[in-house]
This record gives C-alpha cells, structure tokens and sequence, in this order.
C-alpha cells in the first residue's frame, strides 16, 4: 500500500476496487488524526464526482429560498448580486467539471488567506511560522480583540484575521523602504495566486479601497499585536498589502484549480507548476480542517470532513487530498460568516461517491 496523504484532517473512506478501479464508496466519521492509505497514487488521478450528482446538487441548491445576506460591513460586498452561485470541480489530473455562474468573479477575501501561508511556508520552516504565528483555535467569536489578548501566542493561528495578518507581515523585508515593500508584497502576492489559479488574476481596487477604509477593527488588532512584538513588519504598509489580497478577484473555476493544487500536493494540475512541497501543503490542509470556517469549523468538519476555506465574499474553498478541489460561489452569507448555500452544497458534496 502506498501513502497518499498524511493529514490529520483526512476522512477515512472506504474503498473497493471494481472494473480494475478504485470507488469511494463510502464515508466513515473519524477523529482528525485519521491516515487515509490507498493502493496507488495513479489509481486516483482521474477519479471525480459524477457530473449528474453534482448537477442534481446545483439544482437542489439553486432552487433554494434565498437566505443570508450579503457582508454589509464592507460597502462593496454588500451590493455584490446574491443571486450568483456556481460550483466548480477540478480532479488532481486537471479536469474540471462547472455549473452555473462560474466565470462571475468575487472577491477572495479570507480564502487569501491560504496562499499567504503557503508563501510565507517557502520563505520559512513550519516551525518557525508555528512560532511566530500559531496553530491555536480561537476561544470567542471569531476576530476577537479578547483573544487576542488572552490567548497565549496572541496571533492565534494564520487564519483568524490577527494571524493573518501577522503570516503577510512575514514577508516585510526590513532591508527596504516602505514603499518597496508594499510594491513587492503586492506583486509576490498576487503572482502567487495567479501560479495557483494558472492564469492572470486582478486586485478590484474600489473593493479594496472600500475595505481599507473600514479596517478600523484590522488596525486595532495590529496595535495589540505591535505591543506583544507579534508582529514583523511596518503596520501601515502590511495592512495594505493585506487588503489588497483580500480584493484579488476569483471565479469558482479558479478556487477549484487552487485547491486541485493543494489536492495535488501543491503542483497545479493544469501549468505542472510546483508551488510549494507536500510537508508544507499538509500544514496547509491541516489549518484549513482547524480553522477554515470562522466560529463554525467544528460543525462544518462533522457535517463535511472536508478541509475547506472561506471567504465573506461568499468563496468556499474545498480541498479532497489526493483527489480533486472544489470552489464554490454564493455571496448571502449565514450567522457565521460563511457562504449560506456554500455550506449547504459543501454538505450534500460530503454524501456523494467518488468514482
């Protein structure tokens, strides 16, 4: 048997050869500290959903009563169309399946989040990021300025918005001006994403003008960490460049090649780039099944054991080791921050063979 994936967040799944192939048959609930084995990495490289079963859920879904709403702290956000939704899939062997608004682009928003890691995981050990950042979950609602100052590490992990944060600030080179940084920050970000995705991508800069202006809660945060020396670069500038990445524009299309990357231990199916190597994607993988949907991650992970990311501007990012990424699109968000339809197309997918 060879080992595909060694993530404490892997689902353990069931499985039967059937016509010379592998079949995921069936899904069992685990702990987080599962190892999925399986007979051959090749084995897997072409498996998928169905595209009916997908298409019944895009159906099923689409046809819902609206729920949720828009992030109406962010004026840009809040006029975004709420009728948009889309479902991408893309398999570790580049094929991808889409339904419905699936070249619409959204902000990316906090699924950013996982691309800054993954470039501040090239530039250092996971060591040192779990040092200087941390892997602890968050305690109270999600971005609380209380946790901040109670939880020990204060950054807390890379995906609430103060270790967030903290992740981009990595990248601040001390050698230079502020105004270099902010340039190269900007420029490393946003080529990554773009390696990711493997095509060009944009920063929307209303949208990101719009969120600076309201990063009042960002900047307090920043201020705390400043005073805890949890923090590594000028604070004007990396509170910049971190918006900035949150305004990177994304269709599902393009979250679905990003996770495939992830999925594919982080070499793009589509470019056969190699981004980042498979010790680092398993810390990724693993921050994403920890912490990827706010203050609902645990619920989601029993509903889904699915490693995913999201975003306020209504992106799910879902990563199937070894297997496929998903990219789901729908801006009305639920209680928690995360997309209303996103969550509910994320659990109908979780009850859905591979083959």
């Amino acid at each position: 048997m060879k080992k595909v994936c060694h993530y404490r967040c892997v689902r353990l799944i069931e499985i039967q050869i059937y016509n010379s192939k592998l079949i995921f048959i069936k899904t069992n609930i685990f702990h987080r500290n599962t190892i999925l084995y399986i007979y051959s990495i090749s084995t897997i490289s072409n498996m998928s959903f169905k595209y009916e079963d997908v298409e019944n859920i895009y159906k099923k879904i689409k046809s819902m009563k609206q729920k949720g709403k828009n992030a109406d702290y962010i004026p840009d956000l809040q006029i975004v169309n709420p009728n948009i939704y889309a479902i991408s899939v893309c398999n570790v062997k580049g094929e991808i399946m889409n339904f419905g608004d699936y070249r619409t682009e959204v902000g990316i928003e906090s699924t950013s989040k996982v691309f800054t890691l993954a470039l501040a995981l090239n530039m250092y050990s996971i060591k040192k990021l779990i040092s200087r950042v941390g892997d602890k979950d968050e305690k109270r609602e999600f971005n609380s300025i209380k946790d901040v100052l109670e939880i020990k590490n204060h950054t807390i992990n890379s995906f609430v918005n103060a270790g967030a944060m903290a992740t981009t600030s990595l990248l601040y080179d001390k050698t230079k001006t502020n105004d270099m940084n902010e340039k190269a920050m900007n420029k490393i970000i946003l080529e990554n994403m773009e390696d990711f995705a493997g095509r060009t991508l944009k920063v929307n800069e209303h949208l990101y003008l719009s969120e600076y202006k309201t990063s009042h809660h960002n900047q307090l945060l920043i201020d705390k960490l400043v005073s805890y020396r949890r923090f590594y670069g000028d604070p004007q500038t990396v509170l910049k460049s971190y918006t900035k990445q949150c305004s990177v524009m994304v269709t599902s299309k393009d979250i679905a090649v990003m996770a495939a990357t992830l999925a594919n231990n982080g070499t793009n199916p589509i470019t056969h780039k190699k981004l980042v190597n498979e010790e680092k994607v398993e810390y990724i993988v693993d921050h994403m099944a920890q912490h990827g949907l706010y203050n609902e991650s645990e619920q989601w992970w029993e509903s889904t054991h699915f490693p995913a990311k999201s975003g306020v501007g209504g992106v799910i990012m879902i990563v199937i080791p070894g297997v496929m990424g998903i990219g789901i699109v729908s801006p009305p968000l639920n209680k928690y921050g995360n997309s209303f339809k996103g969550v509910e197309t994320g659990k109908l997918l979780a009850n859905i063979p591979i083959y």
